[in-house]
């Protein structure tokens, strides 16, 4: 099965550490010599540096800055393991958990192309959690992502993906002292429903907001643009 490890802080708490990028990036290795990594991203840029696509009035807009979710994505991995058990021991591992909150979602992640030295942004789909939109227009959505990945993946800059199915519960992981702790969700407190990613390759930011202007997601939700700034090997 395939998880996130989704590395995140929690909104307005000090960090209770810190995490060296050699660290993460020995993790990172670990994953990849043991067979089970997928793909990773991260350290993401600031979320000040952040934008967000949305319809407004029937038009495609963006605006800089980012949401205000209690956690704030700093980057991922994606694995592929046995279960969601699996997946939160791999959590536990992660040197972040000491100092922030490794999140693990059930996922499809896909692969489709080798980057080629262009900056990197991740595309994030969120939309109001307040309401959820029929199953029609979940399928008519689906059609329209396939074909906005299609047609970012023939321009050459779409370079994964990863679709959260609702069916598998998500969980946190902290390492506070020696203790793991795991809370299980859902989390009553999320305002917006994070439904998956897009990662690219643009020529600069600009250009990856345009692309942001054009995911389906735009539509019925926010896409929120968060540029890549360090990709683990």
């Amino acid at each position: 099965m395939e998880f996130l490890l989704l590395i995140e802080d929690r909104r307005g708490e000090a960090p209770r550490g810190s995490v060296s990028p050699d660290e993460m990036g020995k993790f990172g290795r670990e994953l990849a010599e043991s067979g089970v990594m997928r793909g990773a991203a991260g350290p993401l840029r600031p979320e000040s540096e952040a934008a967000r696509a949305r319809t407004v009035s029937g038009q495609r807009v963006a605006s800089d800055g980012a949401g205000a979710a209690p956690m704030v994505l700093v980057g991922f991995f994606a694995v592929d393991v046995a279960d969601r058990a699996a997946a939160i021991e791999l959590a536990k591992r992660c040197p972040y958990a000491r100092v922030g909150v490794v999140e693990v979602r059930a996922a499809r992640y896909t692969r489709v192309s080798e980057a080629d030295g262009r900056p990197q942004f991740l595309l994030l789909y969120l939309h109001d959690s307040s309401g959820r939109p029929s199953e029609a227009r979940i399928r008519e959505g689906m059609v329209e992502m396939r074909a906005f990945a299609d047609e970012v993946t023939r321009e050459g800059k779409y370079l994964a993906g990863a679709v959260l199915p609702p069916g598998v519960p998500p969980a946190r992981i902290e390492i506070r002292g020696a203790q793991a702790l795991v809370t299980d969700g859902p989390f009553a407190e999320a305002k917006e429903v994070f439904g998956g990613f897009a990662l690219i390759q643009a020529a600069s930011r600009a250009e990856a907001i345009e692309i942001a202007k054009r995911c389906p997601s735009s539509s019925w939700g926010v896409t929120e643009v968060r540029e890549v700034g360090l990709i683990p090997k």
